[in-house]
């Protein structure tokens, strides 16, 4: 593995830290907070997580077979906002999701460490909606995308709190 690579999952075992440090504090009550329309804190949780989990089996997938399409259309059928009401996201408890986003974290992270090099530019292939062309994604690339889709959350977590003051 390279110093990217080392770097990358430093920063991807971080993920969990972030999330919790975003809504510490906060009581059941404040986690159905938000910008007075959109998601709340709560929705932003199982969402973050759950988009998560979703991409860390399609890593699972590129790396048993490298190339793989991934398949996704089924997301991609639905809006994001009927998953989130589809799964419940804005009626359960973020305990259980906070602990499935640390072990899960820590598990495939703990692969990718023992993965060959080589094994980081693997790629899947998706195709996204509205467009017509493939795009290959490496795992170094969704290891990325995680850490950014994890820090626009956050963010959006903090805009709420700062907005209600809590």
């Amino acid at each position: 593995m390279t110093a990217v690579e080392e770097m990358l999952l430093e920063k991807y075992l971080k993920l969990p830290d972030q999330l919790e440090a975003a809504i510490a504090g906060l009581d059941e009550d404040q986690l159905d907070l938000n910008l007075g329309k959109g998601w709340s804190i709560r929705q932003y949780v199982h969402h973050t997580v759950e988009g998560e989990v979703m991409w860390q089996l399609f890593l699972r997938a590129i790396l048993g077979q490298d190339g793989i399409e991934f398949p996704i259309q089924w997301y991609f059928a639905i809006s994001q906002d009927e998953w989130a009401e589809r799964w419940a996201s804005g009626k359960r408890l973020v305990g259980p999701t906070l602990a499935l986003f640390r072990g899960s974290t820590a598990s495939l992270a703990e692969l990718l460490h023992n993965m060959p090099a080589k094994a980081w530019d693997h790629f899947g292939r998706v195709t996204w909606p509205g467009s017509d062309k493939e795009t290959h994604l490496t795992v170094r690339d969704i290891v990325r995308m995680h850490l950014g889709h994890t820090e626009h959350h956050t963010a959006d977590i903090q805009a709420i709190r700062k907005a209600h003051d809590v």
